[in-house]
């Protein structure tokens, strides 16, 4: 880990070295307007001219960089407790990562020399001090008893290290297993993997484990990383769950209200269905009661003298003068029969001599005949033309 920080220091410093120089040029460029960053206009005649054009244009870098920092802290001084300040790494914001700006700010805030000659000598420090910690590294590796392989894109350290212990160490395959068995593995090899083995013989005992190698992350970030993922797809996986969940309870509720609904449709389609038998009833019996009366003769008889004195038939001539006190509750369903039977008891008389249908507007012998007999003094109206007589009210007076 520690040959790594130099590494990022020496990145930001050569982002900043190559930012000042481009606002060196962008600075140049917006005073003279043109193309003109103050370099001759001819080409230097020798390495020693250009050399020494550069080095006044280093000084310029230099106290650019000098003026900005000035600038930005008198800046700084002016702002009131809690207001926002700036810091010098903000400038290349979109040049810098915030790693690189970290170290950039520490070393203003260290009041470290941060001018184009000072980071370039950090640089170069900061690469021997990469070196020699590699060195030391690779002499420490070296002085190690344990042997290591490089881990290839798909190897398992499991694989490895049974090699280890079968064909350089010399072990059983089953003791292999137990030896192996007791030592921790990763699933996460990464090519370019050292993978470390030790089989100690005289104490029967073995190790193993991995280091960075060549690889460009560490097993630990590795582990990390996958232990995040795990982490992240199991979260997942209960947030969907718990969607599910909410999805199955929603829609259990949903057939819950519709089998109420339908419990409840089902209960007026019963209704309905009973209301509909019972007006298809009452149709019936309306069009049969209609055809009944379409069909029949609907009738009154009573004595004569009861008529008079009812005000039915005038006391003279016996013509109908008032209908309201009859009710013409008799019919006769043409349909089935055309005769009609008056038995001379029901009219309080021994025998009916004469029937009389009123209103006179029907022809006996034509429309009806009546019919009497001596012996059983009981009379018969014997219709002939029976449609003629269909829905009409005649009233049948009796005479003995």
């Amino acid at each position: 880990m520690e040959s790594r920080k130099p590494a990022s220091v020496a990145g930001a410093a050569m982002c900043i070295a190559s930012v000042l120089a481009m606002m060196f040029v962008a600075g140049s460029i917006g005073c003279s307007r043109e193309s003109d960053l103050g370099f001759s206009k001819s080409t230097p005649a020798t390495p020693e001219e250009l050399l020494a054009e550069l080095k006044t244009h280093q000084e310029k870098i230099d106290k650019a960089t000098e003026g900005i920092l000035l600038r930005i802290n008198e800046f700084n001084q002016t702002r009131k407790p809690g207001e926002r300040t700036l810091q010098f790494a903000e400038i290349f914001s979109q040049d810098f990562t915030d790693q690189q700006k970290a170290v950039l700010n520490q070393m203003i805030a260290e009041e470290k020399d941060v001018s184009y000659k000072s980071i370039l000598q950090q640089i170069v420090s900061d690469r021997d001090t990469i070196q020699g910690l590699q060195e030391k590294v690779m002499h420490l590796e070296q002085s190690l008893p344990d042997s290591f392989v490089i881990a290839k894109k798909g190897d398992r350290h499991h694989d490895l290290t049974m090699n280890y212990l079968i064909n350089d160490s010399k072990i059983d395959e089953a003791k292999a297993k137990t030896l192996l068995a007791g030592v921790d593995q990763t699933d996460e090899l990464l090519a370019g993997n050292k993978v470390w083995f030790f089989y100690d013989s005289a104490r029967d005992s073995f190790r193993t484990y991995v280091t960075q190698g060549e690889a460009g992350q560490t097993p630990l970030a590795v582990r990390r990383a996958l232990r995040r993922k795990l982490i992240t797809e199991r979260d997942q996986a209960v947030s969907q769950r718990d969607e599910a969940a909410a999805a199955r309870d929603e829609a259990v509720r949903t057939v819950n209200d519709l089998q109420q609904v339908k419990a409840g449709l089902e209960s007026d389609i019963a209704v309905l269905r009973q209301n509909k038998a019972s007006l298809e009833a009452s149709v019936e019996r309306l069009s049969s009661d209609l055809a009944f009366r379409q069909n029949s003769l609907f009738y009154h008889a009573a004595n004569v003298r009861e008529l008079k004195d009812q005000g039915v038939l005038t006391s003279v001539l016996k013509r109908v003068q008032d209908v309201k006190p009859v009710s013409f509750d008799t019919a006769l369903d043409l349909r089935q029969t055309n005769t009609i039977t008056l038995a001379p008891a029901a009219f309080g008389l021994d025998r009916i001599v004469k029937v009389r249908m009123l209103p006179n507007i029907f022809q006996e012998g034509r429309d009806f005949k009546i019919e009497t007999s001596e012996d059983s003094g009981v009379a018969k109206i014997v219709i002939l033309d029976p449609d003629l007589f269909k829905g009409k009210e005649v009233l049948f007076a009796v005479g003995g």
